[in-house]
C-alpha cells in the first residue's frame, strides 16, 4: 500500500475500513457486499496513481455505493437511498461537502481504474465451502471465522495472503477454539498449503489479541453481540501449538 499509495497511512486505511463496516452494519446489507467494497477500494488503490489523502473516504464510501448497487439488486434498497447513505458517510468521516456528483465522478473513476471488474473470488466465498464441508454452517464456528476475516479487512498487512489461505487459517483456528478438529482434506478441498495456512493463522491470532477489549474498534464490538455468538470475546490459541 505505502509503495503504491504514498500520501496514505495504513492506519488510515483502517479507520476507513472499520467506519465502512459499520455503515454497512446499520444498512443490514448482505455481508458479501463488504468484502466488495473493500475490494474495490484496494483494487482502485493499486492500480491509480497516487491518491491525496483527502480523497480516501470519498474513494472509500464510493467502494459502498457500488457493492450495494451490485450485490444488493435484489432488495427493496433502492439507488438514490444508497447514494444518500454514502454521502452520510462521507459527513462522518470529513467530507462535509460531498454532493451527487462528487460520488458519480468517483463511481466512474473506480469502474474505469479496476476495468469494471467488480467481484473476484472472496474469503468469505472460500469461508462458506469450508463451513459446509466441516458441517459448521450457521454456528458460533463459523461465525468465529467470519469475524476474523472481517477484522483482516481492515489490516492492510493482510493483503499479502491469498483469500483462500484467509479462509482456511480463519476456520482452522476457530474450529479448534470450539473444540472440533481440523481435517487435511479442507485445505486440499480449496489448495491451501500447511505452512501457508499456519503463516496466516499466527498473524489472525495477533490482529484478534490486539483487537480485544477495543470498543473503538466496531467490527470487535460487532461480533460481541450474543446473537452473533458473542465470538470476538472467545480467547483463540496460536497456531504454533495446534496442526
Amino acid at each position: 500500500l505505502e509503495r503504491r499509495q504514498p500520501h496514505i497511512q495504513p492506519k488510515s486505511r483502517e479507520f476507513l475500513v472499520d467506519y465502512l463496516t459499520e455503515t454497512h452494519a446499520e444498512l443490514r446489507l448482505h455481508a458479501e457486499s463488504l468484502f466488495v467494497t473493500v475490494f474495490l477500494l484496494d483494487s482502485y488503490l493499486d492500480r491509480h496513481e497516487p491518491v491525496e489523502a483527502r480523497k480516501l473516504e470519498l474513494v472509500g464510501i464510493t467502494a459502498m455505493f457500488l457493492a450495494a448497487k451490485y450485490e444488493e439488486s435484489g432488495t427493496q434498497l433502492p439507488c438514490l437511498l444508497l447514494l444518500d447513505t454514502a454521502r452520510h458517510v462521507a459527513r462522518g468521516v470529513g467530507l462535509a461537502g460531498c454532493t451527487r456528483q462528487d460520488v458519480f465522478k468517483m463511481e466512474a473513476d473506480i469502474l474505469s481504474t479496476v476495468g469494471f471488474r467488480l467481484t473476484a473470488p472472496s474469503p468469505l466465498a472460500f469461508l462458506h465451502r469450508l463451513a459446509h464441508a466441516a458441517c459448521v454452517q450457521g454456528t458460533r464456528t463459523e461465525f468465529l471465522a467470519q469475524y476474523l476475516l472481517e477484522l483482516a479487512l481492515a489490516e492492510a498487512s493482510t493483503l499479502a495472503f491469498r483469500p483462500s489461505t484467509l479462509s482456511a487459517a480463519a476456520i482452522h483456528l476457530a474450529l479448534h477454539a470450539t473444540g472440533q478438529p481440523w481435517e487435511a482434506e479442507y485445505g486440499q478441498l480449496i489448495g491451501v498449503g500447511h505452512e501457508a495456512m499456519m503463516t496466516c493463522g499466527r498473524a489472525l491470532v495477533a490482529l484478534h489479541r490486539r483487537a480485544r477489549g477495543n470498543r473503538d474498534k466496531f467490527v470487535w464490538v460487532k461480533w460481541l453481540k450474543e446473537k452473533r455468538g458473542a465470538v470476538s470475546g472467545i480467547d483463540i490459541v496460536s497456531p504454533g501449538g495446534i496442526s
